[in-house]
């Protein structure tokens, strides 16, 4: 099952897919073709609590932390020129190794 979302967009997994086991998020993006600055994007997951935040450090994934302190969020590298075909950068899952602790998983593209 695929989902697009466009800025500002949201889903909940449990209700569209409530045997859902692992999540893959792929951000692609193609390289300046006209004038103008090249530009990096970036993807990440953040692990929060019910309170909304993120309890600890490793809990925040991006290209400087590539793995959650229980594995079970993984990012699988950083490119920051957009070039090449399909997902630029990938962001993996595995719902059965999140901590009971983690509410919710927001994935933010800066």
């Amino acid at each position: 099952m695929g989902v697009s979302l466009s800025k500002g967009g949201n889903v909940s997994l449990t209700k569209a897919a409530p045997n859902l086991t692992a999540v893959i998020v792929g951000l692609g993006w193609d390289a300046r073709t006209t004038t103008g600055g090249d530009f990096d994007l970036d993807a990440s997951a953040l692990l929060t609590n019910p309170e909304g935040k993120v309890a600890a450090d490793g809990n925040f994934v991006f290209f400087n932390n590539l793995k959650s302190p229980d594995g079970s969020v993984e990012h699988t590298g950083d490119n920051t020129t957009g070039e090449g075909e399909g997902d630029d950068e990938v962001i993996k899952v595995n719902l059965a190794g999140v901590p009971a602790d983690v509410d919710k998983i927001v994935f933010p593209v800066s």
